[in-house]
C-alpha cells in the first residue's frame, strides 16, 4: 500500500512540476510583451515599422531597442531617414517573452 502512495505522489509532483514550467513562460501572465532589439546592418538612422506601425528611430549605428512588443508573428520594416540615400529592409519575426534579436540587411538605392 506504501508504494502504491509514493508512486502516485512521485507522479503527481511531476505532472505539478511540468504544469509550472509550461505555464511560466512570461513572468506576468497580464504582461504578453517582449523586448525587440533591432541592429540594422548599416551606421545610419532608420525608421522603423513594426506590421506598418511606426515605432520609432534608430541611432547613428543603426541600433534600436523597443519595449513592450506583443508577442506572436511580426513583420518589421526599415527604410532610412534622409536623401540622398534610400534604403530598405525588412523581415519577420516572432517575438518571445523576454530579449529578441534581430539583425535587418538594408538595400540602399543611391
Amino acid at each position: 500500500m506504501k508504494k502504491k502512495i509514493s508512486i502516485r505522489g512521485i507522479l503527481l509532483l511531476v505532472v505539478i512540476v511540468l504544469l509550472t514550467l509550461g505555464l511560466t513562460g512570461c513572468p506576468d501572465i497580464n504582461d504578453m510583451t517582449g523586448t525587440l532589439i533591432i541592429d540594422i546592418d548599416d551606421s545610419y538612422t532608420y525608421r522603423v515599422y513594426i506590421d506598418d506601425v511606426l515605432m520609432g528611430t534608430t541611432n547613428w549605428n543603426g541600433n534600436i531597442t523597443l519595449y513592450n512588443v506583443p508577442l506572436g508573428y511580426h513583420n518589421i520594416h526599415v527604410q532610412s531617414t534622409a536623401f540622398p540615400y534610400y534604403c530598405i529592409g525588412d523581415t519577420d519575426t516572432i517575438i518571445d517573452c523576454g530579449e529578441n534579436y534581430v539583425l535587418i540587411t538594408v538595400f540602399c538605392i543611391i
